[in-house]
């Protein structure tokens, strides 16, 4: 482990007694800035939300959920479907066999209890199967007879069974208890059963979920879901399947179906914990503008304000999801239509709702750690930018003050700057002053460059750099040119920027470097005649006077 940190140690210092060129600092410079201009972009979008996917998560997140609820209904819906068809084609075949048995038609039952008995006990055969296989909370079938036609409101009463489970839950029920809600007390004592507290022997049919006319007069093989509705004397909410009985003839014998109860689907469709609230499923009639929450099912819906009393309206689409507006507060959500036939050819969709306000602040909180490090990143860059370009200059004034003072000969002497270390070995090296030929390729080509940009410099621009090339500092040139300071500096802003400076220390520190290295001549353009005749010129464009 010791050997560890000596080798880390030893990687340190070799890094920092590193020697850098100052085309490397420049760049680390540039770097730099640039960074620190990203963090300001970074800031400006993160205050408008741009570079945030925190939208597009929720929105990943409600489409996942959806998916899944949605096959899982389907799978749940189709199941309960098919056990409901072959409920229907078991009891029209049984029906009709046990009526030819005795002779009769569905109306000869009419004021037969003893008939309509030995009926019931057919259907609860079926119905108890379907139930046990279809894992469905509770199933019904009811025939086109009553047992006494003179009793007020016969026309209503329909004889039949209905059966349910005395606890549902969101589990597969192994061995299933069922109650007897609707049906004669005589198959109750036959299959050991007890009777529901809302007991009644006959179906009122005015009271049952849907259409019962409807139900009978589909197509062959047709049915649908009816809307929610809570079932008589009961507090329970349920939607049931209605898919006609029918015998070989065609005739509609009565109706039969599957019961899904709200109590089933709560317990089936957990809400949803997540960063952005809780996600609720539900499972409703649409318009295309509205959730018919108080026609159609929802899961749990612990940690939400939502009702199930009440529509939602779907009050905007936005980009990601949809914005759900009711009484009670507003709900970002997506929704899938459903192949589901409802009564009356209406629509159903499953959805999945999130409060908004959670969402909402959910977004927020990221849009505020996403400015907060934007902020963080731009100073810390801007910090950075100031260090670099403090040790990009003063290092180099300092190593050219050393070399006036006759240290570049000093066995062992070190210079921050990789270029001046090279130069400074020559020079110790050959005891002489510099030649061209001698910089080395690091220092040719930088100076090269630099005598280049001159030459781009208009004849104003270059009467100002004339003082600089010899030693004026910038508070002297405007009284000796004859021009104002803000011309001056109008000046100086070109030709720091032409000759790719930052600064007048820059500036000096690269015409102290060519005076020390022999090569001030590059500098200057033509004869000294034509030096005074540009200083005329550049008068005469500024249009001052003495």
């Amino acid at each position: 482990m010791r050997n560890r940190w000596r080798e880390l140690g030893k990687l340190l210092r070799l890094l920092r007694d590193r020697k850098t060129t100052m085309r490397g600092r420049l760049m680390l410079y540039l770097v730099s800035l640039i960074f620190a201009a990203l963090g300001i972009v970074l800031l400006m979008l993160a205050a408008i939300g741009g570079p945030l996917k925190t939208k597009q998560q929720i929105a990943q997140t409600m489409e996942q959920q959806l998916q899944s609820s949605y096959e899982k209904v389907s799978e749940e819906l189709e199941e309960y479907t098919g056990y409901g068809l072959q409920l229907s084609r078991g009891l029209g075949q049984n029906l009709e066999y046990l009526l030819k048995e005795k002779g009769l038609t569905v109306s000869d039952l009419n004021d037969h209890p003893e008939e309509l008995l030995e009926v019931q006990k057919m259907l609860y055969k079926e119905l108890n199967t379907t139930i046990r296989l279809g894992r469905s909370s509770g199933a019904f079938a009811v025939v086109n007879a009553t047992v006494n036609t003179q009793l007020p409101g016969a026309e209503q009463s329909k004889s039949g069974v209905y059966l349910r489970l005395i606890n549902v839950s969101s589990n597969v029920v192994l061995t299933p208890e069922t109650i007897l809600f609707r049906g004669m007390s005589e198959v109750a004592r036959e299959n050991g059963l007890e009777l529901h507290n809302r007991w009644n022997m006959e179906f009122q049919t005015d009271e049952l979920p849907g259409s019962w006319m409807a139900a009978q007069k589909t197509g062959q093989e047709d049915y649908y879901w009816t809307q929610k509705s809570k079932l008589k004397n009961t507090w329970e909410d349920v939607i049931l399947l209605m898919i006609p009985i029918r015998i070989s003839t065609g005739e509609v014998c009565g109706v039969c179906g599957i019961e899904l109860n709200e109590v089933h689907f709560n317990l089936e469709y957990p809400a949803e914990s997540s960063s952005y609230g809780s996600a609720v499923t539900v499972l409703a009639p649409t318009d295309g503008k509205r959730l018919r929450l108080e026609k159609g099912m929802s899961g749990d819906r612990d940690g939400t304000w939502l009702k199930n009393s009440e529509s939602l309206f779907r009050v905007k689409q936005k980009q990601y999801y949809s914005l759900y507006q009711s009484s009670d507060g507003e709900y970002y959500g997506v929704q899938k239509e459903m192949e589901l036939p409802g009564e009356k050819g209406e629509r159903w969709a499953a959805a999945i709702l999130l409060p908004r306000q959670g969402c909402d602040q959910y977004i927020q909180k990221s849009r505020n750690y996403m400015m907060a490090a934007a902020v963080g990143f731009t100073v810390v860059m801007l910090i950075l930018a100031g260090i670099l370009s403090n040790s990009f200059v003063k290092p180099i004034v300092r190593d050219f003050e050393d070399i006036g003072e006759g240290m570049i000969a000093k066995e062992g002497k070190a210079y921050s700057i990789a270029e001046l270390e090279e130069l400074c070995k020559r020079l110790a090296k050959q005891k002489r002053p510099l030649e061209k030929g001698d910089l080395p390729p690091n220092i040719a080509e930088l100076f090269a460059e630099f005598a280049e940009n001159v030459k781009s410099l208009t004849r104003a621009e270059y009467h100002i750099f004339r003082y600089y090339l010899e030693g004026y500092e910038v508070s002297q040139i405007p009284g000796m040119a004859f021009l104002s300071m803000s011309t001056v500096k109008k000046h100086n802003g070109n030709i720091y920027r032409k000759l790719k400076v930052s600064s007048n220390d820059e500036l000096t520190v690269y015409l102290d470097l060519f005076r020390r290295c022999g090569c001030l001549e590059q500098l200057q353009l033509g004869s000294i005649e034509q030096a005074e005749e540009i200083r005329g010129t550049g008068r005469a464009e500024e249009g001052e006077l003495p």
